[in-house]
């Protein structure tokens, strides 16, 4: 069964680039057939590829296969390439010979049989026995690579000098070349090289196919899986990201070529040049990089800077807004059921409803992204507070949110309702040092509680909040004393009726109760 982000890929495939089914087959490592049917339950329900990532892993499954989970294992695939070179040794040329070795690795059922091993061998030596030549759309594919040969620069202070990796890519009809060094090959250098190239080309082709290092797919066999980082970055710039296969150059010949062609044009004369810094290099490699852009073609009656600027550039996409930021780590763990997860020492919530479920939690300079098999549930601005909380109220359950210390804002946008005297009496409650008092929103409850049960309308209640205020009693039992005694409605001008208000306190014992006992 294909996982969600395989289908998610077919799909998305499908709806953003105008591949052929056999194409996304061959790159998706699926046949055909599945790509069609694929897109047949992608159009019977009016699915897009974004919604189907914002779906769960079971939803996807279900979809596809409405029995689900009863359903066969798939069969297990020989590694052709493998075939090939045993039936390919002296002596060996019988396919029969490869199955007897085939068979015993598989579980019981799940290998192939004869005649379909063999038909299957076939295909695959009907594929490597020809050369296709790819005909490129205009703007669709840059194809990136590292050249194997380094070039050195030497920093102030340092004494042996420093050799610098080189980044190449050309993209569409064109092959518009870019150039680009950086001091080695990690994930950074491999990001900081393919956002300088979009930058170059002033928009976002809609597939940037690279190799299969280490930095950037982390595994290649059986399914591919990028880094979390490189991934992020297909995504930030609605860029599909297609690696080629493992040992198989010619699924980018043409960047092959435009490293061969660097490499002999302008690497190899600065071996004998003197660089100070990565950025100096840089700026040389930009100002050889157009003139190679500038130079007619050897067959042809133009250049490259002319066939991308009029054939290739008004294809891409547009750059987004913002640039695209570095996650710094990728940390995986389950949420706790306080639905709070510590990252760097500083606590985020999550929605409670992905308590005790995984998540993958993205750390960014600036920001905190926390994914559930793959859709963003939480968002956070980053916190460098040691020990601290950052949650979002509607992260919480119900009854959690109605012990949650609020601020003033909270309870005056409840008091509004009543009016100014009720405003008020909040504002009494929240004289203390901090912004989401403890007390204050304890007291605060209280209150609401008592305008609820005292069966008081709006009017009445801010009455009360009025006498409350003016005499300077504005605690919750005070002004529950206020309301049971209807103090508010004694004439405020009648100084003489002041005297006999009847307050109330049960918490007082009078001689009334001392000589009943």
């Amino acid at each position: 069964m294909l996982s969600k982000k395989t289908r998610c890929l077919i799909a998305r495939l499908l709806q953003t680039t105008k591949l052929s089914l056999r194409a996304i087959g061959r790159t998706t490592d699926c046949s055909h057939v599945t790509v069609m049917k694929t897109k047949k339950v992608l159009e019977e329900n009016n699915i897009s590829w974004q919604s189907m990532e914002t779906m769960e892993e079971v939803e996807v499954n279900v979809l596809f296969f409405p029995n689900w989970p009863f359903r066969n294992v798939q069969k297990i695939k020989p590694n052709m390439d493998d075939v090939i070179e045993f039936i390919s040794k002296p002596k060996q040329t019988k396919r029969n010979a490869y199955y007897q070795v085939y068979l015993p690795t598989c579980p019981e059922g799940a290998a192939y049989k004869l005649t379909q091993f063999y038909k299957l061998v076939r295909e695959h030596e009907g594929l490597i026995k020809l050369s296709m030549k790819i005909n490129h759309n205009a703007g669709e594919i840059a194809y990136v690579d590292y050249s194997g040969t380094q070039a050195p620069y030497s920093p102030e202070n340092v004494t042996d000098p420093l050799m610098a990796s080189i980044f190449v890519s050309t993209v569409g009809v064109s092959s518009y070349i870019f150039i680009y060094a950086t001091p080695r090959q990690t994930t950074r250098d491999w990001i900081e090289a393919h956002v300088a190239m979009i930058e170059f080309y002033g928009g976002v082709p809609e597939i940037i196919i690279p190799d299969n290092p280490k930095a950037l797919v982390t595994s290649s066999n059986p399914e591919k899986i990028l880094n979390k980082n490189y991934e992020v970055f297909g995504k930030w710039y609605s860029t599909n990201i297609l690696p080629g296969r493992p040992r198989k150059p010619k699924d980018k010949a043409i960047a092959e070529n435009g490293v061969g062609f660097i490499t002999n044009r302008i690497i190899s004369n600065m071996l004998d040049m003197h660089f100070g810094s990565i950025e100096a290099m840089n700026q040389y490699l930009l100002s050889e990089c157009k003139k190679l852009n500038s130079e007619k073609f050897q067959k042809f009656s133009t250049c490259r800077q002319e066939l991308f600027e009029r054939i290739d550039k008004p294809m891409l996409k547009a750059l987004p807004d913002k640039p695209f930021e570095l996650i710094e780590n990728v940390y995986e763990m389950n949420v706790p059921t306080d639905y709070c997860v510590l990252v760097k020492e500083h606590y985020y919530s999550v929605p409670f409803t992905y308590a005790n479920k995984p998540v993958s939690i993205h750390v960014k300079p600036k920001n905190i992204e926390i994914f559930y098999q793959g859709k963003m549930i939480a968002a956070h601005t980053r916190s460098y507070a040691i020990g601290e909380l950052t949650r979002v109220f509607e992260h919480m359950p119900p009854n959690h949110q109605y012990f949650e210390d609020k601020d003033i804002e909270y309870y005056w946008e409840w008091a509004e309702v009543y009016g100014e005297y009720a405003k008020k009496v909040i504002a009494a409650q929240f004289d203390c040092a901090h912004k989401k008092s403890r007390l204050a929103n304890d007291r605060c409850r209280k209150i609401i509680k008592l305008a609820e049960s005292s069966n008081l309308s709006n009017e009445e209640f801010e009455k009360a909040c009025e006498f409350a205020a003016l005499y300077n009693q504005m605690s919750p039992t005070r002004l529950r004393d206020v309301i049971a005694t209807k103090a508010y409605d004694v004439d405020l001008s009648d100084v003489n009726s002041l005297v006999q208000i009847p307050f109330s306190n049960k918490h007082l014992r009078g001689a009334d109760y001392y000589n009943s006992h």
